[in-house]
This record gives C-alpha cells, structure tokens and sequence, in this order.
C-alpha cells in the first residue's frame, strides 16, 4: 500500500498568503521525508470560508520542492472549466515535473460556484464526460475534431501542448454517488473515494465500481485511492475528544457550501456523524498507532484501497498538530501496516 498526503485548503482570507504556503511546503517535505507517494491539491472557487489557491499553478511550485512524490489533481471541477485550457494545464504541469501527474476530476456541488461558471446541475455529469472526452483527445497527439453538447471546435485542431506520459496522465474520478462510481468504472483509471462514505457504504460502492468495469469489458483497476479521516493519538478516549473539534470544524463548512443537498451523502450511507458515530461507521479511523494500522488493513481488505489518502490539517487548528499528527503516522502507523 502506498500514501498520499492531501494539502488541504484550512486558511481563510485573513491568514498570511505566505504563511499558508509556508505550511503547505514544511507538511511536503515532511511527507516526502517520510516516504509518502503522492501529494494530492484540489480546487474551489470563489471561497469564503476557505482559501483555495488553484492546483495546477499551485502544484507545480511544491512539485519543484519534493521532486521525487507524484502531484495528483484531486480534484478538478472538469464539469465547470474549459476542457481545452485544462488539457493544455494539466499537459504543461506534467512537463513541469517530468511526468509525475494524476488528472483527478470530478462534477462539483457548491451552488456558488456552478453559478459563477453558469453551469446548470442537472447537466455536471455530462459536461464532465464531454469534457473528459475532448481533454484526453487533445492530449493524443492526434488531429482534433469535436462537435459536442457542449464543446465545440472550430476547425480540426493538432495541440502541441502534449503530457510527457503517454498515453496519458492516469485519471482518477471522484463522487460517492451511484453514478459517479459508476461513470469513474467507465472513464476513469480509478475511483477516488470520498471520506463520506460508511465503512459498508464503500463496500458496496467499491463493488459497483469493479462490476461497471467488468460489465464494460475493462481490465480491474491498478489502483484505488482512498479517503478516511484519521487520527492518531495515546488513547481511543483522547482521540475521540480531538476528532470531535475537527469533525465541527470542516463539516460545517461542507454543509455550508451545499453539499448535503447535492444527494451524493444520501447515496453514500448517511450524513454528518459525531467523533463515536463516525468511528463506529467506519468514517474516521482513530487511536493509538496499532489499532490506526488495524483499522487501514481492515480497508484494504474489505474494499482493495491501494492508495491512503492522509489529511493532517483542520481548519481552525494550529500547524503544529497537524505536523505531529504527519510524524506520528508516519513513523508509528506506516511501518506497522509495512510489516
């Protein structure tokens, strides 16, 4: 199993832009030092609870200072963006770091920002496969020729921004709804699972995802990045007291921006669960190094996660404890799950 560590968007607007980047730098080198795999950066508009500077750009300087760790995209809001200038980004980012790339995508939810791009609800999931569509025949090499839905071409087009993987980038889709499983077992290299999800939740979701590929006559899926919220500390009781202060402070932000309405946590196996409800569902795995370790082994074996995807940082909690939460997992819980 590899890991992957989220720099997650905790600042708002009042916060120092350097200090920001600053902590986002100390936590990639730190991961790297480690022995994580990936860095995963994701992306959101127009934010007034939180500052998320956008990946690509934002990515390609932290690439330069862990240059041995993949960057992953995850995720972009494909649905909202011109697939054109996200081709010729994404192409240009993975030049940028000698082809270290993952192109993770998926349709969004926050009514403030479909809004802004104009874009309708009901239409995400196709604009997001249109859109996919044309990226990946951009980044062909080939002659372009598209006339879609939504995206058109004006005359057959031959780009040059090309990614320095070919054929591709490999391409993870995110959701927890039945269709974005479903649409990312069609598409996509993997599913990229949400924190959301129950633990029987993801079961079953990781299940639908391996039977679309088969019923689409598909090979399985290398890989499987997964998302849980962690926390390591001395005990099971102290653990809990500290995930109750995040799980108010970053759900409350989800909510904020609309995702319960978006029907994707229906789907998913519940809502917003307490530290002992969402301990109990699987949702956030906690305690000492040992029983952490125990609790991803039991994910890996009940769903086939290939890839933990790690978030040390909250909003509104110091950087310190999100740089010991990065230490204790990496030096107490990765060589207990390497054993």
């Amino acid at each position: 199993m590899r890991f992957a560590l989220l720099l997650d968007a905790v600042h708002d607007a009042s916060t120092p832009p350097a200090r920001q980047l600053a902590e986002h730098l100390e936590l990639a080198t730190a991961a790297s030092e480690l022995g994580f795999h990936t860095l995963v950066h994701g992306q959101h508009f127009l934010g007034k609870e939180l500052r998320y500077y956008q990946p690509v750009t934002y990515l390609a300087h932290v690439a330069a200072v862990v240059p041995r760790v993949r960057i992953a995209l995850g995720i972009v809001l494909l649905s909202m963006l011109d697939p054109v200038q996200v081709a010729e980004d994404v192409a240009t980012l993975d030049v940028l770091t000698g082809g270290r790339v993952v192109f993770g995508a998926s349709v969004g939810y926050s009514d403030r920002e479909l809004a802004a791009f104009g874009v309708d609800r009901a239409d995400r999931g196709a604009r997001l496969e249109e859109g996919l569509e044309l990226v990946q025949k951009l980044w062909s090499g080939d002659e372009v020729v598209h006339d879609g839905r939504f995206f058109r071409l004006g005359e057959p087009v031959r780009p040059s921004v090309l990614p320095v993987q070919r054929p591709r980038p490999p391409i993870w889709l995110g959701g927890q709804a039945t269709a974005a499983v479903k649409r990312a077992a069609r598409l996509a290299d993997a599913w990229y699972a949400s924190p959301f999800p129950t633990h029987e939740a993801l079961r079953g979701l990781a299940a639908l995802f391996r039977e679309e590929r088969e019923a689409a006559g598909l090979s399985p899926a290398a890989e499987f990045p997964v998302r849980r919220e962690l926390l390591v500390a001395s005990s099971r009781a102290k653990a809990r007291r500290a995930a109750a202060a995040r799980i108010e402070s970053r759900f409350r932000t989800y909510l904020r921006w609309g995702l319960a309405q978006s029907g994707d946590l229906a789907q998913s196996g519940g809502g917003f669960a307490e530290a002992d409800e969402a301990e109990t569902q699987g949702r956030f795995l906690l305690g000492p190094p040992d029983e952490v370790a125990a609790a991803l082994d039991k994910v890996v074996r009940d769903v086939g996660m290939t890839e933990f995807v790690f978030k040390p940082q909250w909003p509104g909690l110091p950087h310190a404890e999100a740089m010991e939460q990065l230490e204790l997992f990496g030096t107490q819980v990765m060589p207990l799950l390497a054993r």
